[in-house]
């Protein structure tokens, strides 16, 4: 909400502005009851009002008034008189004033949310703050104009209006309005991910939060950024970040193309560490990570019974997980051709494990084989070894797979 308030600021007082300069307005007619001497227009109406309304009728006393000859002597003090004028109550208007409030109020609940949060430094929240203030006053200025007086709730939202399709301000309001309702925070496909149940896509954004997570608290983390797009969506076109303290940055989806990162053909990761800006000649690719929520049912010693095991495992429901081999294969050509120090895939599975490419662990599986292996121990380790020496051949390298599975808060 705060992103497309501020984001949006210029075309929300722009949008208000031609509204409120030149409001929409229609004919209307409403009965009134007027003085006597009021009456500027008379019909069959009139005449009935009048006749049907005997509280109204007063002795002339005296007075010659023509009507008083067929009412037996009497006039009317009040007659009924339709009023035509112009009126701002329109369905388009109602939407205007409508969409305002709500931008008003989700303004304020977002404004509490900053003032209130305990992960926010001093400096975030007030510059946060101070921008959100400035939208909320201009919003707070044009839901106190005169057009809104009398203008009524919206109960029905007029979709098909040619006002609000083609009028200058309403259009633009209508955009602003649609863009507001299928607003995502973050990502633009997930609320199709949701409907189509694509727990991949899923497990894949969850992954990202996750492991940004738990780089902050590895990296001791004090302030983090995520940077996003001018939209405010965590977008997939690898220009949204999550920046750390020491500047290291985790990318989503980031392209990496030859000749800068890749020897031979552009790869797209799902996730990539960086020792800061990847426009830097300087920064270093730390590793890469890939989401990936599917397991294989793999008995290490019976490699070739695989395909009979996966069935068993599969009728029984007894599963004993590993990442899926073709992925640790995906790893290794992450890792040869974009010189990363590690590539590791993310899944939800039981094991964790890393193989280290050291050359005195040849021959020695076990040797290069690490099963009590963390993203914490690899993390530390890497950045001990680079605080060493700038040699890019440290020994900690290779590729693995870590256990990465969503679980309910207890205390939800």
């Amino acid at each position: 909400m705060y992103h497309f308030l501020v984001n949006n600021r210029e075309r929300i007082i722009s949008a208000y502005e031609d509204i409120i300069k030149c409001p929409h307005r229609k004919l209307v007619e409403k009965q009134e009851w007027l003085n006597f001497w009021e009456v500027s227009e008379v019909n069959e109406d009139t005449v009935i009002s009048i006749i049907t309304h005997p509280e109204y009728l007063t002795k002339a006393k005296g007075l010659s008034f023509a009507v008083a000859e067929s009412l037996s002597g009497y006039v009317p003090t009040k007659v009924a008189q339709e009023i035509k004028y112009e009126s701002f109550d329109t369905h388009e208007n109602r939407f205007v004033k409508h969409f305002l409030n709500e931008l008003i109020a989700w303004g304020e609940k977002t404004l509490n949310a900053i003032m209130t949060s305990s992960y926010l430094t001093k400096d975030q929240k007030q510059e946060a703050t101070s921008k959100l203030k400035i939208v909320l006053g201009d919003l707070e200025y044009y839901a106190v104009s005169d057009i809104f007086d009398d203008v009524s709730e919206m109960v029905i939202f007029p979709s098909t209006s040619q006002v609000l399709l083609k009028r200058e301000g309403y259009r633009d309001l209508l955009q602003l309005w649609w863009e507001f309702k299928a607003y995502s925070p973050f990502f633009g496909e997930m609320k199709r991910a949701i409907a189509n149940k694509d727990i991949a896509k899923l497990y894949e954004y969850w992954c990202f939060f996750k492991l940004v997570e738990e780089l902050g608290d590895i990296l001791e983390n004090k302030r983090l950024k995520i940077h996003v797009t001018p939209a405010g969506e965590l977008s997939e076109s690898g220009d949204v970040y999550a920046e750390f303290d020491n500047g290291w940055r985790l990318y989503y989806n980031k392209r990496l193309a030859p000749k800068k990162w890749s020897y031979s053909v552009t790869l797209r990761p799902d996730f990539s560490l960086f020792t800061g800006n990847p426009g830097n000649r300087d920064t270093e690719l730390v590793g890469v990570f890939d989401a990936k929520f599917k397991l294989d049912v793999v008995d290490e010693n019976r490699r070739k019974e695989f395909d009979e095991e996966s069935e068993i495992a599969e009728k029984t429901g007894s599963y004993k997980t590993w990442a899926k081999l073709e992925d640790i294969y995906k790893m290794h050509t992450y890792r040869d051709a974009l010189g990363a120090k590690f590539a590791v895939v993310l899944y939800p599975g039981s094991k964790n494990v890393f193989f280290k490419t050291d050359k005195e662990c040849l021959g020695d599986l076990k040797g290069c084989k690490k099963e009590k292996f963390s993203l914490s121990r690899l993390i530390r380790e890497l950045i001990k070894e680079m605080g060493k020496n700038n040699d890019k051949q440290q020994k900690l390298s290779g590729v693995g797979y870590l256990s990465f599975i969503p679980e309910v808060n207890k205390h939800d």
